[in-house]
């Protein structure tokens, strides 16, 4: 399971690297994409889960007076602090991500793109059972 997370990161690094060369801010691009649709599946599962019991999607936080804020704060707390630190453990502490462009050949960006689609694709099916029953 731990080799296909790899391999879809080696193809969003080897596409943003393209994209921004080797001197940008390929790492930031990366990191935060690749956590936000994280928390896209996150938020996906919980949606499918709260169709099934009465598990809350968000959690409540009073920071502040405005509703929006407090709900985007606990939005980042939920959803992609976890994933973005869990990446840079994983991926960019130590340069790992050297030895695994070198460990797993890029697919040009096709485990990469097909990962987004489904994860974006995929988060509709919570809304579709939701309309028919």
């Amino acid at each position: 399971m731990l080799s296909i997370y790899y391999k879809i990161w080696v193809d969003a690094i080897t596409q943003e690297r393209a994209k921004k060369g080797a001197d940008g801010n390929w790492k930031a691009f990366t990191i935060i994409s690749m956590s936000l649709i994280q928390g896209v599946n996150l938020l996906t599962l919980l949606f499918i889960l709260r169709f099934f019991t009465d598990i809350p999607i968000l959690f409540t936080i009073d920071l502040t007076r405005d509703k929006a804020i407090n709900a985007f704060i606990a939005g980042l707390l939920v959803f992609f602090i976890p994933f973005a630190i869990l990446n840079y453990l994983l991926i960019f502490y130590n340069q790992r991500y050297d030895k695994l462009v070198n460990l797993y050949p890029s697919r040009n960006s096709k485990l990469y793109r097909n990962y987004v689609l489904i994860s974006l694709g995929i988060i509709v099916i919570p809304f579709i059972f939701k309309t028919i029953f």
